[in-house]
């Protein structure tokens, strides 16, 4: 089985409630572990306009997620997450800079954690913390 790592980026629509928000982001981190995935962070940041509209809206909350993932389930993954209503976009990415055994070392310590763990909380984000990455 080949892993490697990615990023996934999603923009969620501004209109869902908190209960709802916090619903689909726990499908995503539960869709993210039955595919076999090794989360390595799990960012929220924040509410941001959009350059275009997206489905009428000009703004929307973006999150982004680092994980490896096994190269067989990544196609299926990402239909799912299409699928979520709320999601207006995402973008997944293979990072072929990972640092070398990086990769193994989140794999591990994915596969040494208890079955029924939680997924972690969603870490919130100051923008300035940003810097100039978008």
């Amino acid at each position: 089985m080949v892993t490697r790592s990615y990023e996934l980026l999603f923009i969620v629509s501004p209109e869902l409630t908190e209960e709802s928000l916090e619903a689909l982001l726990n499908r995503v981190q539960n869709y993210l572990l039955e595919a076999g995935a090794a989360v390595a962070e799990f960012r929220n940041w924040g509410m941001r306009r959009l350059a275009y509209s997206i489905k009428g809206f000009r703004e929307g909350r973006y999150y982004l997620a680092r994980f490896v993932m096994p190269t067989n389930t990544i196609k299926d993954f990402e239909r799912r997450l299409l699928l979520l209503e709320g999601v207006l976009r995402e973008l997944i990415i293979l990072v072929e800079d990972a640092p070398e055994g990086e990769t193994t070392e989140i794999a591990e310590t994915a596969l040494a954690t208890e079955p029924g763990v939680e997924p972690t909380d969603v870490e919130a984000v100051e923008p300035e913390e940003l810097g100039e990455t978008l």
